[in-house]
């Protein structure tokens, strides 16, 4: 009888391990939807802030950190994108934390505080440090914890890779055109498309612009033809653009699960790029 559910108990107890789950968090919704494109059904995802929110001003709430805490595997961006970790970083002692910019060298408008380098966060729009670095860096940590689905993880991840090649085939006809970038929420992803704005308007913080960033902008955009980008500033970019006799773009730099065509990360990139390439020839 001790023998049986001896038995019973080990069976049970490798069954449930055999199909245990990895556990990944992130502070983002679009990196999530970018690994679990990786993981596929073999990873439970989910991620810190709410899609709806800012998440340069935003601060968890308890509820908001449940799955954080309880996370194999969390992956964050860095630069400075999540400044509320720091205050919660306890919640993940002894367990596996990244950062893309692990990773990343020469970001943006990079400076030292401390012992932290603060520069533009949005280098998951960097669509070749994604394909040939971020990726695999993701990937490694997943298979550092979940060595069984290792092949599985690497696979997805190849397939994933593939589909991010050819983004910026066709943009060099465009550099002689001027981009405007209301804030620098896009200009990895421009630099990934072999472009370049020809100013940010607002370099950091949500103030409105001063005279200095319009004189800025005027100077250095003179190009016959032009676009301004943006994610939420819709006056402003329609006063410049008309300012300019540019037009004005707007793009997701975040996507959203709710949003069919930017409910993923490729579908974002497509958007993305889709939008500002029609933009351009117009």
């Amino acid at each position: 009888m001790k023998k049986t559910i001896l038995a019973i108990f080990l069976f049970l107890f490798i069954g449930f391990n055999a199909f245990a789950r990895l556990n990944v968090s992130s502070s983002i919704f679009i990196v999530s939807s970018l690994i679990k494109q990786i993981g596929g059904d073999r990873v439970n995802v989910s991620y810190v802030i709410p899609s709806s929110s800012n998440p340069h001003v935003f601060s968890p709430k308890p509820k908001e950190l449940i799955n954080f805490e309880k996370a194999d595997l969390f992956v964050g961006v860095g630069f400075g994108f999540e400044s509320w970790y720091d205050r919660v970083a306890f919640l993940r002692d002894n367990k596996r934390n990244i950062f893309l910019s692990d990773i990343y060298k020469s970001p943006l408008n990079a400076k030292r505080i401390g012992n932290k380098i603060i520069a533009n966060p949005h280098i998951w729009l960097d669509v070749n440090f994604m394909k040939e670095l971020g990726i695999p860096y993701i990937v490694q940590n997943m298979c550092n914890l979940d060595e069984k689905n290792c092949g599985f993880y690497r696979a997805n991840a190849r397939s994933l890779e593939e589909s991010l090649s050819g983004f910026s085939r066709g943009f060099s006809r465009f550099k002689n055109i001027c981009i405007v970038d209301v804030k620098p929420a896009f200009e990895y992803l421009l630099k990934s498309l072999g472009l370049k704005s020809c100013s940010v308007v607002i370099e950091k913080g949500n103030q409105s612009p001063t005279v200095g960033d319009l004189k800025r902008v005027f100077k250095h955009c003179r190009c016959k033809k032009g676009v301004v980008i943006y994610v939420s500033d819709k006056h402003l970019a329609e006063v410049l653009a008309k300012r300019l006799n540019y037009k004005p773009v707007c793009l997701n730099p975040l996507g959203s699960p709710d949003d069919d065509k930017t409910n993923s990360y490729v579908k974002l990139l497509s958007y993305d790029i889709g939008l500002l390439r029609e933009s351009l020839i117009r």
